[in-house]
């Protein structure tokens, strides 16, 4: 019986562990379409105040791409561990996200929110029960992909279900 529950732990961290160590594809994806795309014609140096209590400052080096897209992920659909090589601003047009960081920290934005995205490795599920619709402006280095894939990192393995089997072999 020791040898079944050993063999059954080495076949849950080969079906596992390569899960760890690849990229996650995006499922549940009904439509992604690029609404417009451009590239600045000068360098981007916007600085906007009103009185003392909000500011935003927009500045780049180099040359950028921008994008603008409209993205709906089905109930169930994910957008799978990735990075971009920019920054994305994001506004929930219809349905919720659960958004997690690469260390798996949990966002919820729903309709009417809107939040960013960069360099760190994140991952976007609808646990809804309707499609969710997302926004999306990209601003990226000239040239350079809008998405980069991403292995799923160590911490969401046990976001997914797995096997409750020790593997600690005596």
């Amino acid at each position: 019986m020791r040898l079944a529950w050993r063999l059954f732990g080495l076949l849950c961290a080969a079906v596992l562990l390569p899960v760890v160590s690849v990229a996650t594809e995006p499922s549940g994806v009904v439509s992604n379409v690029i609404l417009g795309q451009g590239t600045p014609v000068k360098e981007i140096d916007e600085h906007v105040s009103r009185g003392d209590m909000w500011m935003v400052k927009l500045q780049n080096k180099g040359q950028s791409d921008f994008f603008y897209q409209d993205l709906v992920v089905a109930p169930g659909g994910r957008t799978g561990w990735h990075h971009h090589p920019g920054l994305l601003m994001i506004t929930v047009k219809e349905g919720t996200v659960d958004f997690y960081d690469a260390r798996c920290t949990k966002q919820i934005f729903t309709t009417g929110q809107a939040f960013t995205e960069g360099s760190e490795p994140h991952n976007a599920l609808n646990t809804g029960v309707v499609s969710a619709r997302l926004l999306v402006f990209y601003i990226t280095k000239k040239g350079e992909p809008r998405r980069l894939e991403n292995p799923q990192p160590s911490c969401a393995v046990s976001l997914r279900p797995s096997c409750a089997v020790s593997l600690s072999i005596p």
